[in-house]
């Protein structure tokens, strides 16, 4: 039983490696017609598209809203619009803003992301890079919140102004 199927499946390969591409044209020493091929190409449009993002930012301390808004977009062809966090202006990438008391203090807060479906975002224990916070597919405003971590910890001083830098990569990638 087992040669026998063995032998099936053999042939069954063979014969699956001789089939012809479908739609190929034959010519021999007797054919009068003329044979030739059909090309196409389709010569898409570029993508394009406008991805607003505010320069700045005061967080309030139960959080603030982040829009980010895509306009123009077009010729997306299956891909997506993606914003990602690409890096801070901090070691490790954390998302840390820093502060000086008057008394010439540092001080230090961290910072982390509410996304639209409750993901929360931060840097303990690893950076966030390459973390996608919005995308889009079209044309819209997109909405995450920022907000300031209270920790208590003998680093981070009231009465001090803290700031901080992120950086955005935006992309396009395949669409889900």
């Amino acid at each position: 039983m087992k040669k026998a199927l063995a032998t099936l499946m053999a042939a069954t390969m063979c014969f699956s490696l001789a089939v012809l591409p479908g739609f190929a044209a034959s010519f021999d020493q007797n054919s009068t017609e003329a044979i030739g091929t059909t090309f196409s190409f389709d010569y898409k449009n570029d993508p394009t598209y406008t991805v607003t993002i505010p320069d700045a930012v005061t967080m309030d301390k139960d959080g603030s809203d982040v829009n980010i808004v895509a306009e123009n977009v077009a010729n997306l062809d299956g891909k997506k619009i993606s914003v990602t966090i690409a890096g801070t202006d901090q070691f490790r990438d954390q998302m840390l803003m820093e502060g000086k008391t008057e008394d010439g203090k540092t001080g230090y807060t961290r910072y982390q992301f509410i996304l639209e479906d409750g993901t929360v975002v931060e840097t303990a224990p690893d950076n966030a890079n390459g973390t996608e916070l919005v995308s889009f597919t079209g044309n819209g405003t997109k909405t995450f919140q920022v907000k300031p971590v209270i920790s208590f910890s003998s680093s981070q001083y009231k009465g001090v102004l803290y700031t901080g830098q992120m950086t955005y990569g935006i992309s396009l990638v395949d669409a889900e």
